[in-house]
């Protein structure tokens, strides 16, 4: 396996595991990130949403997709660089920014290993 698959691999495994959190157990997910206790549907839909992509990502990185692999740094920067608007210019928790920021290193992660690899 090579280094970006590691890189992909990884990060299927925090969405494997942030997505079952947020299905079984979304409120103390929430409790540890700082947010309030939530009821709504929606929490668990989005763990959901996490878990299906994490099989995305671990697919991927059992089978060598270079172009999936590249498309990942871009969506993974984008997703920090949303957390920081939604931190600043909605006056929400610095903890979205703190949660985006694993994305941030897993896409600075990835981008590296795939530098190594071009010709």
């Amino acid at each position: 396996m090579t280094q970006t698959a590691i890189s992909i691999r990884v990060y299927s495994f925090y969405l494997f595991l942030m997505g079952l959190g947020l299905v079984l157990v979304p409120n103390l997910l929430l409790h540890w990130f700082g947010f309030a206790d939530t009821k709504d549907i929606w929490i668990r839909m989005l763990g959901l949403f996490t878990f299906t992509t994490g099989i995305y990502y671990f697919y991927a990185s059992a089978h060598h997709q270079m172009a999936f692999y590249q498309a990942t740094v871009i969506g993974r920067l984008f997703f920090f660089l949303m957390t920081i608007v939604f931190v600043f210019v909605f006056h929400q928790s610095l903890m979205l920014a703190v949660i985006g920021s694993v994305d941030l290193v897993g896409g600075l992660w990835t981008y590296a290993t795939l530098k190594r690899y071009q010709p």
